[in-house]
């Protein structure tokens, strides 16, 4: 399986760099086993989907992940935080002393000493910020940070945690695609209006095209619910050359709730997962209860291809359906919630069990996110995507989207 299976053109004049207003507006191709309609917008969801939907959505919540600091020498640094070292992402955001973060750093050539500093004022009073490299590991470095901010008010010192901070100076992650700096609306655009549960250094982008208005008509037809996974830089990283197994997936954090495995072990309802991270979070849950009835033991972490090595034998040998698999889950939890890691890849022959509807952009070629694409419609992505280019519809982050909807198989 190479590489090149999972390419195609993408013209820059096609990809978006601003997303459409309103949010809903933005259009939505639909694909139900092999038939294709192209006129839709995204407000058309509630009359597209079925009157027994489960929509699932990821609630996580962007980060202002990227800080622009100042070398002792007078150059720029461009530090882009990954994943706390060491620590859960809600510990290191609610830190209120100084944290290392696993970061990416534009810049740092020449940076081997000394502390790189930036200070902002605004209407809450002064805040500072200090990095300190402190270890390097296959690119990336772990930087120490520390943050003082002295009251407007008052003038005094005030403990606050990373996250205000991060509000504060931060800026927000873009995709290196959209070749611009982040704007102020960015803060809003590119976040979904559930967002709830900081820690994700991108946007599940398929749920920004759900505004308010569309949620309160959705939630009027169909049972909204929803799961979190913290999606992290990889998202972007390109497909191995070569045979895409040889591809090594990035691991990402993962909560759901006792309520929500209840809501899944369900029978007769149509589910429908909001974005790539949504249902990478439901395969995940399955394989895991898979795991945790062999093992005897509850699992907190999947690993990449355990779904098509041992793990698959034994799936096959229990013959759980999606419902099954949170049926014992739910009993197993008792009461509850479930958090844990998934380095989960998808990619064709993968049988999808937790959904039967995805709800997704369209995405960079020779991506993981495509793979997955093509585990659930096959081969036919490539006449969606080819349709979509032909019509102008607009890719990637901050483009319209699409509806595919399969049989169950």
């Amino acid at each position: 399986m190479q590489n090149a299976e999972y390419a195609y053109e993408l013209p820059e004049s096609a990809i978006a760099v601003h997303p459409a207003m309103p949010r809903s507006s933005a259009r939505l191709l639909t694909w139900r086993d092999g038939a294709v309609t192209s006129h839709h917008r995204f407000k058309d969801l509630p009359a597209i989907l079925h009157a027994d939907t489960q929509l699932w959505v990821n609630n996580t919540r962007v980060i202002r992940a990227r800080l622009l600091l100042m070398k002792p020498t007078g150059g720029r640094l461009e530090v882009f935080l990954l994943e706390p070292h060491e620590r859960s992402m809600e510990q290191a955001l609610a830190s209120t002393q100084c944290v290392v973060w696993k970061c990416m750093v534009k810049g740092a050539k020449r940076w081997t000493a000394g502390e790189a500093a930036l200070q902002v004022e605004d209407s809450r009073g002064k805040w500072e910020v200090t990095a300190k490299r402190v270890g390097m590991d296959e690119g990336v470095r772990y930087i120490e940070l520390k943050w003082t901010h002295r009251s407007a008010a008052t003038g005094d010192v005030q403990e606050v945690s990373f996250v205000e901070l991060l509000e504060a100076m931060g800026k927000m992650p873009l995709p290196p695609y959209m070749r611009r700096p982040a704007e102020e609306q960015d803060a809003e655009d590119y976040q979904t209006v559930y967002a709830e549960v900081p820690g994700s250094v991108a946007a599940p982008t398929a749920g920004l095209h759900l505004d308010e208005q569309l949620m309160a008509n959705l939630s009027a037809s169909t049972s909204i619910h929803h799961i979190t996974l913290h999606v992290g830089a990889g998202t972007f990283k390109p497909l191995v050359e070569g045979d895409v197994r040889n591809h090594v997936m990035h691991g990402e954090n993962c909560s759901v709730s006792f309520d929500a495995i209840q809501a899944l072990a369900e029978d007769g309802v149509h589910r429908v997962a909001t974005g790539t991270t949504s249902l990478r979070t439901l395969e995940s849950l399955y394989w895991l209860a898979i795991k945790w009835k062999e093992t005897g033991e509850q699992p907190f972490e999947l690993n990449q291809w355990e779904w098509r090595n041992e793990l698959g034998t034994k799936a096959d040998r229990l013959g759980w359906s999606m419902e099954t698999a949170m049926q014992w889950c739910a009993v197993a939890l008792d009461g509850n919630d479930w958090s844990f890691r998934t380095s989960v890849m998808i990619i064709p022959p993968y049988r999808i069990r937790s959904v039967r509807g995805l709800i997704t952009n369209f995405h960079l070629p020779n991506s993981t996110l495509l793979c997955l694409v093509a585990s659930a419609i096959g081969e036919e992505w490539r006449s969606v995507y080819d349709r979509a280019l032909a019509e102008e519809f607009r890719f990637l982050s901050y483009g319209d989207g699409s509806y595919l909807e399969w049989n169950q198989r």
